[in-house]
This record gives structure tokens, sequence and C-alpha cells, in this order.
């Protein structure tokens, strides 16, 4: 596989992840159908549309018409099981999100060292790819960016990203998946081991949902 080939399968598989999320939250804020439906799919999109908007790029997601297929299709998935009553497996939202940044934090690093930018850019292509759906989710779910306030989502992509960047001269291939799974390991060791930065200031509680 090429690079190209290789950043669409990373992203496939992102997006399957993310619009799980993406509904989640959306179920939590008791949306409608086409809110839940818009939740995920944007959850699941955001990060790569950023992505290749700051790489001057044409959207993947409008040069490939299967990319908003696999976006609507995991989000209808979710919404079929929330609208049956059931509530999605906190083990299996939790490893959705993880493999979900592991993967776009890959993507987002492969897009940097394809169009010869820098460590630098690679990181924090690396960090946009992987965030920028939960972000525009959290946003539209009127709450404080989890990237900002809970565990090491973006320690993790930028870990990820670095990893990339390392292997990258040895084989592509070789470096998306090392790259995915050092990312992946770090934010589900980050949510099973309740890790997180430091948070300076006065303890007042966390109010704010999940």
């Amino acid at each position: 596989m090429d690079s190209a080939e290789i950043i669409g399968a990373l992203d496939r598989a992102g997006m399957v992840a993310f619009a799980l999320s993406g509904v989640e939250v959306g179920a939590r804020k008791r949306l409608d159908l086409f809110g839940l439906l818009v939740m995920g799919v944007v959850t699941a999109t955001g990060g790569g549309l950023m992505r290749d908007t700051v790489l001057r790029e044409t959207p993947r997601v409008l040069a490939h018409w299967d990319y908003l297929a696999w976006a609507v299709a995991a989000s209808v998935l979710a919404i079929v099981v929330v609208a049956s009553g059931r509530v999605l497996p906190r083990g299996i939202l939790a490893a959705a999100d993880a493999g979900g940044l592991g993967a776009f934090a890959a993507a987002g690093a492969i897009a940097a060292l394809r169009a010869d930018l820098p460590v630098t850019a690679v990181v924090i292509l690396a960090i946009v790819t992987a965030t920028g759906g939960g972000v525009i989710r959290d946003l539209l779910a009127n709450r404080v960016p989890l990237v900002l306030r809970a565990e090491v989502n973006a320690t993790a992509a930028a870990l990820g990203g670095v990893v990339v960047w390392a292997l990258d001269p040895v084989s592509t291939g070789a470096a998306a998946l090392a790259g995915a799974g050092a990312a992946t390991a770090v934010r589900a060791a980050s949510v099973a081991f309740n890790l997180h930065l430091p948070r300076p200031g006065p303890t007042l509680g966390d109010t704010d949902e999940r």
C-alpha cells in the first residue's frame, strides 16, 4: 500500500470509531434522530476535514464518496442501538475512542510526511486529525472539549505522530501500525488508570458530563 492508501484505510477505521462516540454524546444530550446523525458524522469527519484544509487539499470526505458512507453507516448503526433502548457498554466506547484516536493520529502524521513537512507539523497534524472531530462534537454539545480537560488525548496523538515520523524512513506501513498502536495504548491506559495531566488551581468539582 502507498501512503495515500494507508491514510485512506486509517481514516475509515477512525471514522467508524468516532461516529459511535458522536452518537453516544448526542444521545446523552437528548438530541433527535437528525441531531444524532449530525453528531456522528461531524465527529467522524471533522478531524480529517481540518487536516486536509490545513494541507490545502480537497477534503477526502468530499473527494471520496465512501468516506461519507462509512461515517453515515456507523452513525446509523449506533442510532439503532440507542433507539432500541440499549446502552453502549463503556468498554466498547473506550476501545472505539482509543482505536479511533490512534488511527487518526497516524493518518495525520503520514499526511504531513507526504507533504514533506517537518516533524513539528507531523505532530501538530497528528493531534489535529485525532482530536478535531471530538472538539466539534463537544462544542455542538455545549461542553468544554474533552481534549482540554480529561486524560491525555493530545499527548497520545502527539506520541503516535512522533513514532510515525521516526519509523517512516524504514517502512510507511510499519510506521502507521506502530504510531496508531502507540497512541491507542496511551489513550487506553489513560482511561483504564484514570490518568490525566495536572490541573492547577482549586478543586471545585467537575460537573461537566463526559
